[in-house]
């Protein structure tokens, strides 16, 4: 009979906490559904904080995946993990563009403007962005490599470690997305609204999102390559 799993990663200060008590409680092989179930509790969370209902239709599929056995139930949570986040993604990216449009302004279609658009987005709304930004603006090209580090740590603190790894991840997405601005490149489908809403998320999923947005792009380019 599976564990029930009465805590999620809002019950801890730390995701490393959560992961600590994962790995004591939680017999080793339902370990990897106990993690697909904070994951899908953060998602839970992050809905709350929006304002915005939990899907009926999510709760629903939930119910059903957890009368399955593994490994079929951890693949159905983990498929339905993605399923919700691509679904928050597109409503909040929704409501962003209606906004917009009430502005009378409209999101420019060729890639080049596309990506403009974005990376000014996120120099004015992603802290991390604008941090990198802010720094390889007044600096030389010979001293960003020498000093960025140090600055780093002096800007968020050496103990911020999940703050500093999104950052340095930051500074990758500056890179590629500039290099698909340079060769007025489209962006992989649904890339630009993930993006547009990555410094929303918080905890684990945020740094897992950045890493999946930075090895798509990467793909795209590398594909690209070899066309």
């Amino acid at each position: 009979m599976a564990t029930a799993i009465t805590k999620t990663p809002s019950s801890f200060r730390s995701h490393d906490e959560w992961l600590e008590h994962v790995r004591r409680e939680i017999p080793v092989s339902e370990q990897p559904f106990a993690l697909a179930y904070g994951r899908m509790e953060l998602f839970r969370k992050f809905y709350r904080m929006r304002g915005v209902q939990f899907p009926t239709q999510f709760a629903v599929d939930f119910e059903r995946i957890e009368n399955l056995h593994d490994p079929e139930r951890t693949g159905a949570l983990e498929s339905l993990n993605d399923t919700i986040f691509r679904s928050l993604t597109r409503q909040l990216f929704n409501r962003a563009r209606q906004t917009i449009s009430e502005d009378d302004t409209q999101l420019p279609a060729a890639p080049r403007e596309q990506i403009e658009e974005l990376l000014s987005h996120l120099v004015r709304k992603n802290p991390y962005f604008a941090l990198w930004s802010v720094y390889k603006t007044g600096v030389s090209d010979r001293s960003v490599a020498e000093e960025w580090e140090e600055y780093l740590l002096q800007e968020l603190g050496n103990q911020s470690v999940d703050e500093i790894d999104f950052t340095r991840a930051m500074v990758e997405l500056d890179k590629l997305l500039n290099h698909f601005r340079d060769e007025n490149r489209a962006l992989p489908c649904l890339t630009f609204e993930r993006i547009w809403f990555l410094h929303y998320l918080r905890g684990p999923e945020r740094m897992a999102q950045a890493r999946a947005v930075l090895g798509m792009l990467t793909a795209e380019l590398r594909a690209c390559t070899f066309v």
